[in-house]
């Protein structure tokens, strides 16, 4: 059976958190630059504003310790998902709805999942749930100099990152190097962001060269998609075996690059990996039945 290996003990799990952590750090200084000191040295924002970035991603990490206390759980999975997660979100979050709804999606699905027992992606619906916390201010992922179009920036810019996204998920670039990072782990299942992305870019370029419409080869160069799939789609919940992970990505991109062709949706790579991840039981049952 074509299983990628599993995991048997906690040094695996620690050493492959460990990978998570490295992969994120050039996509968090990143987040802090392009949302934070490149706006401020602009004279965009405020000396407050500035720190908008810091806030969102300290107070996950709160948020996700306190999680861990009250349920006696390892802290270190929870603040990944907590780091992973507000990366995501946009810089117009409204900072005092965001912290609340995150504590309390956190303890709702970890109350879910304790009681059903039941397999699905669990982060996805946290943050599709925390789009409430941007509807307060509005809904819009481009931060004050994308707003004005101060800068004229190039196709070259948007791929290394400079254009609308979650605080840290728009550099192509970067997410490169993450991904390159996660795959020297053993445990990392790289076959589903790749199939992802995969299924994500055909149909997207083959609607490009049909229609010449450059909003869709944006969406080519914006990484805010590809960061679901590398950090989100393969992070706890996926089929056991390589061939089922291989389908389950795929199925992923082709639902991510049709919301994003005909909704040009933000929310697209979220929506599509919760509602594949319902899939995993039938995925499984499958296997169970073949072998």
């Amino acid at each position: 059976m074509n299983k990628i290996p599993y995991i048997h003990y906690s040094k695996d799990t620690t050493s492959l958190i460990k990978h998570y952590f490295l992969a994120l750090i050039p996509l968090i200084i990143f987040s802090i630059y392009k949302n934070g000191f490149l706006l401020y040295n602009n004279n965009l924002i405020t000396f407050k504003t500035l720190l908008l970035p810091f806030y969102f991603l300290i107070i996950s990490l709160v948020v996700a310790s306190l999680v861990s206390f009250i349920f006696k759980e390892k802290i270190g999975p929870e603040l990944l998902i907590a780091l992973i997660i507000s990366l995501t979100i946009s810089p117009n979050t409204n900072y005092i709805i965001y912290p609340i709804l995150l504590f309390i999606m956190f303890v709702i699905l970890k109350v879910i999942k304790l009681k059903t027992k039941k397999e699905f992606n669990m982060e996805a619906l946290i943050r599709l749930f925390l789009i409430l916390s941007l509807l307060f201010n509005s809904y819009s992922y481009l931060n004050i100099a994308e707003k004005l179009h101060k800068f004229n920036y190039s196709y070259f810019d948007v791929f290394l990152g400079f254009t609308s996204g979650g605080l840290g998920t728009t550099s192509l670039f970067l997410l490169i190097i993450s991904f390159i990072i996660l795959a020297l782990n053993k445990f990392y299942k790289k076959i589903i962001p790749f199939m992802a992305s995969l299924g994500y870019l055909i149909p997207l370029i083959i609607y490009f060269f049909i229609t010449k419409e450059p909003t869709t080869f944006l969406a080519i160069l914006n990484g805010h998609n590809y960061y679901s799939f590398i950090f989100l789609a393969s992070l706890v919940a996926t089929p056991n075996s390589s061939k089922s992970m291989s389908i389950y990505g795929l199925l992923i991109g082709i639902i991510t690059s049709l919301i994003t062709i005909f909704f040009n949706f933000y929310e697209a790579s979220y929506i599509s990996i919760f509602l594949v991840s319902l899939t995993i039981p039938f995925f499984n049952k499958l296997e169970n039945k073949k072998y």
